[in-house]
């Protein structure tokens, strides 16, 4: 039933809105089809019951005015917003000031609603000063000039004070339903200024990354070649210094391929596209791949395959893993060793990478996940990276339903471990 009467008020709340229309425009026309939609059941209940009281001429303003609502919302729901709004000013007001002459009926009061109403609703000055002079006129007129008593028979004090606290409580709730939506779209206006915020803050992060720490590799490797072309450096002299550029070369390897695959989830959002994997087998191919690197320190790569099967997109479980196992190569010590685990239990399989290396203090172990600024951090033999793996692994496990936590001590060595949802066969 509630659910019920929220679609109805909404569907009357947006009766002639369209997507395209401005936002104060938007809010405008609501508050008026709100403030019609619960005026004519009144009108239409006053117009029955006065015409059975016999105030045959007062039943005809009540109609009148039930008319005139149907019209604006007709006008309102055929796009003609500020004639829907004219109307509703010059019908109220013609209306208001002749009940109130004729019957005595309260409704003066209204006449400063319509008034509040014009300076909320109109822009042009001269319209406003127009209806306010208006309505101010008929009101001081009925409550100060016209001092004969009404040309017909009055209507009851608890008929003067409900016609009063109607008009009050529709003008109420109607500001009041403005005012929400207002409020709400300001929310969201700041929220979107905080997500450009921070987009600009890491626009500048990867352009301080592009300028600095791919930009100075390449520029030493042309350097290099430039001596050599000239025969500055002989080529067995440049065969000596092959190893370093390797090195180099797969440092900015790694690091093109985060800043592209952040710069991608960036602008495009991540996109997940789950399937049976066999984890095992993507773990292999990320040694594989990282087997230069990791040759490069003497280190040992401990892993035991397993058959079990995950159910997460493919392309981010490698990602996830070739960024774990590329951070403990890049810090860990000269002929140490790595170890991969992995366990299970029902419905989750947990893969650990392990490293004795340089570790990490408390505070940073804190905020690895959490902290917004983007912070690298140099290896063993100072590699450079761009600060954008954890990230990237956070972000493409949250979107895959899987977690990442890490424990750390600083001279001792670093563990990170990730949990990922098992492949769950149909029946199983």
């Amino acid at each position: 039933m509630i659910s019920f009467i929220l679609k109805g008020w909404k569907a009357l709340a947006n009766i002639g809105v369209t997507e395209d229309l401005p936002f104060l425009e938007k809010k405008k026309t609501q508050v008026t089809n709100l403030v019609i939609g619960i005026g004519l059941p009144l009108f239409l209940y006053f117009g029955i019951v006065n015409a059975l009281n016999g105030l045959t001429l007062l039943s005809a303003t009540n109609f009148f005015l039930l008319v005139g609502g149907i019209l604006i919302l007709v006008t309102q729901f055929r796009q003609k917003y500020y004639t829907a709004r004219f109307i509703v000013v010059i019908v109220t007001t013609t209306i208001f000031t002749a009940q109130s002459l004729l019957f005595r009926n309260g409704n003066e009061i209204l006449l400063l609603v319509n008034l509040i109403v014009t300076i909320i609703y109109y822009s042009e000055k001269r319209f406003i000063v127009f209806i306010t002079a208006l309505n101010l006129a008929c009101y001081l007129w009925i409550k100060y000039i016209s001092f004969q008593p009404p040309m017909f028979e009055t209507v009851s004090d608890g008929r003067v004070l409900f016609n009063v606290l109607c008009g009050l409580l529709s003008f109420t709730v109607a500001l009041q339903y403005f005012k929400f939506e207002q409020m709400t779209s300001q929310k969201a206006i700041q929220e979107k200024n905080d997500e450009l915020e921070a987009m600009n803050k890491t626009k500048e992060k990867l352009f301080s990354i592009i300028a600095h720490d791919l930009r100075s590799p390449i520029a030493q490797i042309k350097s290099t070649l430039d001596l050599v072309n000239r025969d500055f450096i002989s080529k067995e002299e440049f065969h000596e210094l092959s190893h370093h550029f390797t090195k180099q070369i797969d440092q900015l390897q790694d690091n093109m391929n985060n800043l592209l695959t952040w710069s991608q989830s960036q602008l495009n959002g991540i996109v997940t596209k789950p399937q049976a994997v066999n984890a095992s087998l993507i773990i292999k191919e990320v040694i594989e791949l990282l087997k230069q690197q990791w040759l490069a320190k003497d280190l040992q790569i401990q892993f035991e395959a397993f058959d079990d099967l995950v159910w997460m997109d493919p392309d981010h479980l490698k990602v996830v893993i070739r960024n774990l196992l590329s951070n403990a190569i890049k810090f860990s010590k000269k002929k140490h060793s790595i170890v991969i685990n992995h366990s299970r239990n029902n419905k989750e399989l947990n893969i650990s990478v392990r490293d004795t290396g340089m570790g990490m203090p408390q505070k940073q172990l804190d905020s690895l996940f959490t902290a917004e600024e983007i912070v690298s951090t140099h290896g063993t033999d100072k590699e450079k990276g761009t600060g954008l793996g954890l990230k990237l692994c956070k972000e493409f496990l949250d979107k895959n339903k899987g977690e990442i936590w890490a424990i750390s001590e600083q001279g001792i060595g670093s563990t990170f471990f990730i949990n990922i949802p098992l492949y769950q066969p149909i029946g199983s």
